[in-house]
């Protein structure tokens, strides 16, 4: 499913060139993971509105070549 979503992000004008499609499979991977959402949320006490938009800004900045703040994946 990471992968899928990897390729289609790849092929993405605002892409960065330098990250891979195996790299930011990695990264959606790890970012969206259940397990790291359950920590922020659950353990840490993050809404999920926090977490959702620290993981947004987070892939942005990994992924794209625009900038991260305030913005969405879609």
């Amino acid at each position: 499913m990471q992968r899928a979503a990897a390729e289609a992000l790849s092929a993405k004008p605002d892409a960065r060139p330098d990250i891979d499609t195996d790299r930011a499979a990695d990264l959606l991977y790890g970012l969206l993971s259940p397990e790291l959402y359950l920590v922020f949320v659950r353990d840490r006490g993050w809404s999920p509105d926090a977490w959702e938009e620290w993981v947004g800004d987070a892939l942005t900045a990994q992924l794209c070549t625009g900038p991260a703040s305030g913005t969405e994946i879609a």
